[in-house]
């Protein structure tokens, strides 16, 4: 008797077609119900630099990886697997499924042009950048591959760096990559967060078998560093890596309850998971207070690590002292 496939549903489309939107929704929705679920932002698993483009170069890392962290998960017990992400627009995403332990659904997320714009434009991105939207778009179209989903219409939400929820670490660390990448040095990076959405949890040992997976996938596509965010680095995380260096972000209340009303009115990158963007008052002041907690009791946590005192400074400060440790 054959093992039983793990479903994988797989949601593709343009930038602004509403990949994650919908797969988190998703994923959202069976973790309600109590069913045993993961999900995977794809384009947190090509992070790698200098950059290789949009080609099949790229879409070949971040497959690679994705196959290893969806063989963690299915392990340690996931039984449904909902992934998102833009796949090469030219040959899918199937062959790399071709007979092995997962049974692909592929949807193909479209929208009609105009509002394909405007969510585009909405979310910060330059207008410059519209004809290689198009461009993605007409590819998808033209090829036809997956389930097709039209969304026109549809609302839509849009080194180990550690510190407490809105301290910056995400900000300073990507600045930092992309400071890296400019300089020519091979560095991947991680968002932790983003490698441990699987129901039940939180499971720190999960993190850290992802973490190894998707580490040793950059390392076999050439990366010699690896940056990867989180808000406490557990020892499960650290026996990753035999050699760690970690920069600990600091700052006082005000700055952190600062930060969070930032965050909550949409100055950070959107997420999967982001538990900030448009909340209302009384949730921001939660966060906010849990954040002062967060950073008291890191205070007092080991002193192997470098700690930045973020207090009252611009993202870009932060970066730059950040850099300043990471390019040593």
């Amino acid at each position: 008797m054959g093992i039983t496939k793990t479903p994988v549903l797989w949601t593709a489309g343009a930038p602004g077609a509403g990949k994650s939107t919908t797969a988190w929704g998703l994923y959202t929705r069976i973790v309600e119900a109590g069913g045993n679920v993961a999900y995977v932002d794809i384009d947190q698993l090509g992070l790698i630099g200098p950059p290789p483009g949009g080609g099949e170069a790229a879409h070949a890392i971040k497959a690679a990886n994705l196959l290893r962290v969806l063989g963690i998960l299915r392990s340690r017990g996931a039984r449904q697997l909902v992934v998102s992400g833009i796949v090469d627009p030219e040959n899918g995403v199937e062959p790399h499924f071709d007979g092995g332990d997962f049974d692909l659904t592929l949807i193909r997320l479209t929208c009609d042009r105009d509002e394909l714009r405007s969510r585009f434009l909405g979310r910060g991105s330059p207008a410059a950048a519209l004809p290689g939207l198009y461009a993605v778009a007409d590819a998808y179209d033209r090829t036809g591959f997956g389930e097709a989903m039209d969304t026109t219409g549809q609302r839509h939400e849009e080194t180990v760096v550690t510190g407490p929820t809105a301290v910056g670490k995400s900000t300073a660390a990507f600045s930092a990559l992309r400071d890296l990448w400019a300089r020519e040095m091979p560095v991947a990076y991680v968002d932790l967060a983003q490698l441990g959405f699987a129901n039940p949890g939180p499971d720190p040992a999960l993190e850290a078998a992802n973490l190894a997976a998707v580490w040793r996938g950059y390392r076999e596509a050439g990366a010699k560093r690896l940056i990867v965010v989180a808000r406490e680095f557990l020892p499960e995380h650290r026996r990753v890596f035999e050699e760690v260096t970690v920069v600990h972000l600091d700052a006082d209340a005000p700055t952190l309850t600062e930060r969070v009303g930032r965050r909550a009115e949409g100055e950070s990158a959107l997420l999967a998971g982001d538990e900030l963007r448009g909340v209302p008052p009384v949730v921001r002041d939660r966060v906010a207070a849990r954040a002062v907690t967060e950073a008291a009791r890191m205070r007092q946590a080991r002193t192997d690590r470098v700690v930045l005192d973020t207090t009252g400074q611009e993202p870009a400060e932060t970066a730059a002292a950040l850099l300043a440790v990471v390019a040593q």
